[in-house]
């Protein structure tokens, strides 16, 4: 038995409680390692000779990564069984047996050769403040679809020539007047695609295309429209059933910034010097060569980072959060470059919107594991970029083994906080990568398989605008190309494939839950297989070498609408159902 290979924390990462009101103690052991783990508990308080409160159960598997499995078990608390009294303080410990019938107990952190009787060698998990930590997150968001947009290139109201719209590549001065009346026009496409929730990145008032660096965040962009144009669009989204999330650009500024503007006139006599991080005078805004005088992000002297420690700054950041949550009723905020913002600002920042809006969502932008983030008190969930470069290795470059990818979600599965994986924001591209057709050589197939991978599995799938209708470009700025509306411009049948896969993504609820009974991976034939516990079987076929035979006969295949034959094509998705 490989102890190096056990893991628990008696905290908020592996106990806690779930939505359901049933408390989840998750452990880990070296992949392959172990037979079985048996969860011991009692009431720490209330000794087994007045009442004995000591019960057991058996610990299923949750997934699997590269080194590790992951078990958990679900407790209905506060009783244990009919008759006994609220628990209020739990003792636990693990009987862990490996493959060869060798047995250890794992309690408070050491290692047993008999089991523990003693309540201080148990780990300790007091309910009620444990109860009062439940990660809410809100309902609408753990079964959504959302559509991020670039409202500058989506759609428009004003007269633009369509070689001017169509424009490719395409860079970051090009005015393609694009405005929040467009968008507005364009929900109903948005909608009949099985779409929930828009997500639009920077509309504040800004000197630039892509809205990151901030004048006015009182402001919609003149360009967009006003803020009357906001309302509507707002409006028009929540009448469809649409939830809207705007794009919190809270670590800096542009510097044509009320405070930054202040400093660059009167220097260290200004009100705002302590709003910014600034290292010298005068202000130098740096070049390719040389940095900027002060703290900007990635360097670049057009975005000096505002400074949250002072109480200031957080309280203005804080206010302008509330005031389009109470004032124009967002849904949420997606927070840009988040990991470099603390965790004390993020955490009264998500009591002060969820004391606004009890009901919205918020999510950080973070391109790296992070579960720091994700405890219950911070942010509801992420960008998956996880993902993202699981599915462009697996399928662009064929760089990862479908065994690979599966190791991959499993650790995340395993490490993240349950409530979380729902709502993961799965991505295959985004206004900070290149397209994914582009990646894939333009190979349609490859981006209808990814676009399958963000549908049925666990997570939220997030569509980049113009990916539904097989739009391309490069790095950015090419990846914000205008949105095909020319319906010769577009592909039909990847606007359909969109269609069912949101169809499917909706009714089937195992596939959101990520609810499996089996889970496997060839390598030699490039094929993943998923069983859901409603009895659908996927199948994913990530090489494009060879047709694949599978041994299913009498099953209906539902993304096509016919039987199967039984073949998986390359690059193929298959969604079965047993006739």
């Amino acid at each position: 038995m490989n102890y190096s290979g056990i893991l628990h924390f008696a905290d908020q990462r592996d106990c806690f409680f779930l939505d359901d009101g049933k408390l989840r103690i998750r452990i880990a052991a070296g992949r392959g390692d172990i037979g079985s783990i048996t969860l011991h508990m009692q009431d720490k308080y209330i000794k087994p000779e007045i009442f004995d409160t000591r019960s057991s159960v058996e610990m299923q598997k949750l997934s699997t990564d590269y080194a590790r499995d992951y078990f958990c078990a679900d407790i209905p608390l506060p009783q244990t069984g009919a008759g006994n009294p609220d628990i209020l303080c739990l003792r636990y410990y693990f009987e862990i047996r490996d493959f060869c019938g060798a047995v250890i107990w794992y309690g408070d952190s050491r290692f047993f050769s008999e089991e523990p009787i003693d309540i201080e060698c148990m780990f300790d998990c007091p309910i009620l403040s444990r109860r009062e930590q439940t990660f809410r997150i809100p309902a609408w968001a753990k079964s959504a679809v959302v559509y991020q947009i670039f409202p500058s290139r989506y759609a428009t109201t004003e007269d633009v020539p369509e070689d001017v719209w169509y424009k490719a590549p395409i860079g970051h001065k090009d005015d393609l007047k694009g405005n929040l009346a467009g968008i507005t026009e364009h929900l109903p496409h948005i909608k009949e695609m099985g779409v929930d929730v828009v997500y639009l990145t920077p509309i504040f008032k800004s000197n630039t295309s892509h809205k990151y660096d901030t004048v006015d965040y009182y402001s919609v962009d003149p360009s967009f429209g006003t803020a009357e144009d906001l309302h509507a669009f707002i409006d028009r989204a929540h009448e469809l059933g649409l939830k809207i999330i705007l794009d919190g650009v809270f670590n800096h500024t542009s510097p044509d910034f009320v405070a930054f503007k202040d400093i660059q006139e009167k220097g260290r006599e200004s009100k705002y010097w302590d709003w910014y991080y600034i290292d010298s005078l005068p202000l130098d805004f740096g070049s390719h060569e040389k940095k900027p005088s002060y703290q900007s992000f990635a360097y670049f002297g057009g975005m000096p980072k505002l400074n949250v420690t002072n109480p200031e700054v957080a309280d203005y950041v804080i206010e302008v959060g509330k005031y389009y949550l109470s004032k124009f009723h967002i849904d949420g905020w997606r927070l840009d470059v988040g990991d470099e913002i603390g965790h004390a600002f993020w955490k009264r920042f998500r009591r002060e919107m969820r004391a606004v809006n009890p009901e919205a969502l918020l999510i950080g932008e973070v391109w790296h594991y992070a579960p720091d983030f994700l405890q219950g008190d911070e942010w509801d969930t992420v960008m998956n970029y996880a993902f993202f470069k699981s599915v462009a290795a697996m399928v662009c470059d064929g760089s990862e083994r479908p065994s690979d990818f599966l190791a991959e979600q499993g650790f995340l599965k395993g490490q993240y906080h349950s409530s979380v994986i729902p709502v993961l924001w799965n991505l295959i591209d985004s206004h900070d990568t290149s397209r994914f057709l582009y990646r894939a050589g333009g190979d349609v197939r490859k981006l209808k398989l990814a676009a399958a991978l963000q549908m049925l599995l666990p997570g939220t799938p997030f569509i980049y605008y113009g990916d539904e209708v097989g739009m391309t470009g490069g790095e950015d700025p090419d990846n914000r190309r205008g949105m095909l509306w020319d319906p010769s411009r577009q592909n039909g049948d990847i606007y359909q494939w969109y269609q069912r896969l949101t169809y499917f993504r909706h009714i089937l609820t195992a596939i959101p839950a990520g609810s499996y009974s089996y889970e496997a991976a060839d390598d030699r034939k490039g094929l993943i297989e998923l069983r859901l516990t409603s009895g659908e079987i996927l199948l994913f076929h990530t090489s494009g070498e060879e047709t694949t035979a599978m041994e299913y006969s009498g099953y209906k295949e539902l993304l096509g609408d016919n039987g199967f034959d039984g073949k998986l094509e390359p690059y193929a998705v298959k969604l079965l159902r047993k006739q």
